[in-house]
């Protein structure tokens, strides 16, 4: 597959007009875009990413892992390692090998409904925007759930407003460790799923951490916090989200609820793992 010219075009502005270095690292397709394109390793990424990590009390095979995972970008579409692997795995688990082959079942079958719990984060083409189907939202947690804030569908996965068995696919990408009842948020996904349908989402494990591990729970409405307080950084609320839980090497286990059995795919680049994308389908 060539790159066309209007994608040329695009990634030279974007290599002129974005300031971060880089260096260039493959041409591969890009599945949250749908083409072919220039991957390249961003250092101010690491470096920044580097500021932020170094302070968590996790193991430096997860701190390096992440730097991995959150890199790697797509000079077109800006997505990462870690969101294209997410939208592969999607891909893959409805038994396509292009993103253009879920638009055109979204295009052509009314029944067949995908949610992401995030505005166009993992697919990124102005085609999927214009897909009723294709539901997207965010969490605002002044607003009351089942608005519209700016545009965006308001909801939280602890209640979802969504009839149930509502959807086909269900997409959320490092939301889960900042859940506060997690057994909740995976009871409401199942809810909303229909029969055989599935979960597909990414959260950062610490591998070396042997069991899961609560940071803080919510107690009559209010945070009890467990541990020492840590933020994650989030795109929608500049001041950071807090972690409620550290993934550990019991993740399959700790994630499967219910009959809801979670398993992965994992992803590698030159030879050595990077992370991994999870996923449960609802059996009835």
């Amino acid at each position: 597959m060539g790159i066309s010219a209007r994608r040329i075009s695009k990634t030279i502005q974007r290599l002129i007009a974005q300031r971060w270095r880089w260096k260039y690292s493959s041409m591969e397709y890009c599945p949250s875009c749908n083409g072919k394109s220039v991957l390249v390793f961003s250092s101010e990424i690491k470096t920044e990413l580097t500021k932020i990590v170094s302070p968590w009390k996790l193991s430096d095979s997860f701190k390096q892992a992440l730097l991995e995972r959150e890199n790697y970008i797509c000079l077109y579409c800006f997505a990462n390692f870690r969101i294209r692997a997410h939208a592969d795995s999607a891909l893959r688990l409805l038994n396509m090998s292009k993103t253009s082959d879920l638009i055109k079942r979204l295009k052509f079958d009314d029944d067949f409904r995908f949610y992401e719990t995030a505005a166009y984060n993992l697919f990124r083409m102005d085609d999927i925007k214009k897909i009723n189907n294709y539901q997207v939202s965010e969490y605002f947690d002044n607003s009351p759930f089942g608005s519209r804030v700016n545009g965006v569908r308001n909801e939280n996965l602890e209640g979802l407003t969504f009839p149930d068995n509502s959807f086909d696919v269900l997409i959320n990408s490092d939301v889960l460790e900042h859940v506060g009842d997690l057994n909740k948020a995976l009871s409401e996904i199942r809810r909303v799923l229909k029969p055989g349908g599935f979960h597909v989402f990414t959260i950062p494990v610490d591998f070396e951490l042997p069991k899961t591990i609560e940071r803080a729970s919510v107690v009559d409405g209010k945070v009890e916090h467990l541990l020492e307080p840590v933020m994650h950084g989030d795109t929608v609320r500049g001041d950071g989200i807090l972690t409620f839980r550290d993934f550990g090497s019991d993740v399959l286990d700790y994630m499967s609820r219910d009959g809801f059995r979670c398993k992965e795919h994992k992803y590698f680049k030159n030879g050595c793992f990077i992370t991994s994308v999870y996923y449960a389908q609802k059996q009835c």
